[in-house]
């Protein structure tokens, strides 16, 4: 049977719709053929999908799960699911660059394009040009992300009044701004206390002034890259005690472990099955599962964790439920490590994680339903101010077994201080790459924002 099934497959390669010309039940037993055409469109470059007739590239099951190989497969989907925003909206979950072949009238539709960040924030950049100068949409959309400000109109982007916002939260977005913000010495003055390293996109008569040189001058942690990557190899890296495994990070919290407050580890299963179905290679195929073993994990709620911070809860709260994430799913997260940064101002570091079953029924396999914040918090004058690291909210994630948790997360690794003098901890956070881990440094700015410093030297998995 399967050697007939890769017979039919060579055909239609060939032949194209020909073959189904004269086979209408191939339409009717379409999922007799899933397999062997996940097969061919898992081959690189491959546009075998625009092969097939339309009651294929009509059959949603089937696109689902094109997507999820590859989401560029979305191009040969039917016009009409290239018009279903219900069945886009399923798919940006897996991956928002899908919005780059659907319909115009889609990506021009306000209440679309917004329900689509909130799925997935990398969806804005896909907007149509008349979203992205309108006015009241780009207010929104830069409220809920300043770094949105990247994807508005020129005209948009050269108002004072949008650009201020952004650049007290953000400073890095000056890079994006047009000549008449790069220029404003007020602006640009923002932007350096949001993010030091934002002078070198100021206009070159500003960013020469001594007011401006000195506003942005900051005494390194460290004199170069070099410098980080010696002290990362120094106190985090050693050789695995298994043979051949080569370097590892280890030494968590090695300087600094008095500043944990909360440091758990979620306990998760993966579990691998196998199907009868065969890859291009003749292997059978494998579905993985990751399950969070609730009976085995820590039972109390995020918001038992902060009881004392009754302010931070309601940031934290409004944040999520801004960008439409229902009630239940951010009482439901979990704290997975909280970290005291300094007293002076009160500053904590936290991850907030719920790992689920994916919601789509035909996701289920190789996909996970995760909820996440990684970011500093800082109380400034009785309010909180939050620097966001990483966020992923209410999302289907594809898992993968080179992860040790699944999918990329930033771990809080260690602290540093320049000398016992230093008020302000430099964080170090461990990300794990597919192929590589490596380590950020995040500095406090003028602000009390936290910003992306150094990148270390990686180490490879493999």
């Amino acid at each position: 049977m399967l050697k007939k099934l890769f017979a039919i497959a060579i055909f239609l390669h060939f032949f194209g719709n020909f073959a189904f010309a004269n086979k209408p039940n191939f339409c009717q037993e379409r999922e007799k053929y899933y397999q062997i055409i996940l097969n061919e469109i898992s081959k690189e470059d491959s546009s075998f999908l625009d092969k097939l007739p339309e009651c294929f590239k009509n059959d949603r099951k089937l696109i689902i799960k094109a997507l999820a190989i590859d989401p560029n497969q979305f191009q040969y989907a039917s016009e009409i699911i290239h018009n279903d925003k219900l069945f886009i909206k399923r798919a940006i979950k897996i991956n928002a660059d899908i919005l780059k072949f659907v319909s115009p009238e889609v990506k021009s539709d306000e209440n679309f394009m917004e329900d689509a960040i909130y799925i997935n924030r990398d969806s804005l950049k896909y907007s149509s040009w008349s979203l992205l100068d309108n006015k009241l949409f780009m207010k929104k959309m830069i409220d809920l992300d300043s770094s949105n400000y990247q994807f508005a109109s020129d005209r948009i982007k050269s108002m004072v009044d949008f650009a201020q916002p952004v650049l007290a939260d953000n400073g890095s977005q000056l890079q994006f701004a047009p000549p008449n913000v790069k220029a404003n010495r007020e602006m640009v003055k923002l932007a350096i206390e949001s993010d030091r390293s934002a002078i070198e996109f100021a206009n070159p008569k500003i960013a020469n002034e001594p007011e401006i040189i000195a506003l942005a001058k900051n005494e390194k942690p460290f004199s170069n890259l070099d410098d980080f990557n010696q002290h990362i190899e120094k106190n985090y890296i050693i050789y695995h005690d298994k043979k051949n495994l080569g370097k590892i990070f280890a030494n968590k919290a090695l300087l600094f472990g008095e500043n944990k407050l909360i440091d758990r580890n979620l306990i998760t299963k993966w579990n691998k099955k196998t199907t009868i179905e065969r890859n291009n290679d003749g292997q059978p195929n494998e579905i993985w599962n990751l399950i969070n073993l609730e009976n085995r994990n820590f039972q109390n709620r995020w918001k038992d964790d902060f009881k004392d911070y009754p302010d931070l809860i309601k940031k934290i709260e409004k944040f999520f439920a801004k960008r439409k994430i229902a009630p239940e799913i951010i009482e439901d997260l979990r704290t997975t490590y909280m970290w005291k940064i300094k007293n002076e101002p009160q500053t904590f570091a936290f991850n907030l994680y719920s790992l689920n079953s994916s919601t789509d029924d035909i996701l289920v396999n190789n996909f996970v339903n995760v909820t996440s914040i990684t970011a500093i918090a800082q109380k400034q004058k009785d309010q909180w101010q939050i620097s966001i690291i990483d966020v992923i909210f209410n999302r289907e994630i594809k898992i993968d077994p080179v992860f040790s948790g699944g999918h990329k997360k930033y771990i809080l690794w260690d602290l540093f201080k320049i000398n016992k003098n230093d008020k302000s901890p430099k964080i170090i956070f461990k990300i794990e790459g597919a192929v590589n881990d490596y380590m950020e440094l995040y500095e406090e700015q003028i602000n009390g924002k936290y910003r992306l410093t150094l990148k270390s030297k990686p180490i490879s998995k493999f």
